[in-house]
């Protein structure tokens, strides 16, 4: 029998305290695919760190963040979307400031957020931007 997939869909205004809700849904997926503390820890904080770095690029008095965290066979995919500033949250110029250790120390580089997940992806569509932060599951509980 084929494992049900399971995900979790968020639409909020950028308040920090909303983002909480986010980072419990990381953590309860993370736990669901067996990742050791840290990892749980990494995911947690990259949702935290994604979501409020991404509030900056909002525009407009209905600035809308959109989250899904969907639990698949061998991982975790978060999408973070928006339709503010056409920057991704922790783009290729968060990478070159990280590196020059020019970035804020506020502000989330994509540095960071690949230290705490196995990849990250943008996409814009249709003028929605869209960052996908992956976490790979154990070999082990994708058999399970």
């Amino acid at each position: 029998m084929a494992k049900e997939l399971t995900r979790a869909e968020f639409r909020f205004a950028p308040d920090a305290h909303l983002v909480l809700g986010v980072v419990a849904a990381a953590e309860h997926f993370a736990q669901r695919k067996h990742l050791d503390d840290a990892a749980v820890q990494a995911l947690m904080r990259a949702a935290q760190d994604a979501c409020v770095g991404t509030f900056k690029l909002l525009s407009g008095d209905s600035a809308m963040l959109g989250v899904v965290i969907a639990e698949l066979d061998d991982r975790i995919e978060m999408t973070i979307e928006h339709q503010g500033e056409a920057v991704p949250t922790a783009g290729l110029d968060t990478f070159l400031n990280a590196v020059a250790e020019d970035a804020p120390s506020d502000e989330v580089s994509g540095m960071m957020l690949m230290s705490l997940v196995d990849r990250v992806q943008y996409q814009t569509v249709a003028g929605t931007q869209r960052m996908t932060l992956v976490k790979n599951a154990p070999a082990s509980s994708s058999k399970e």
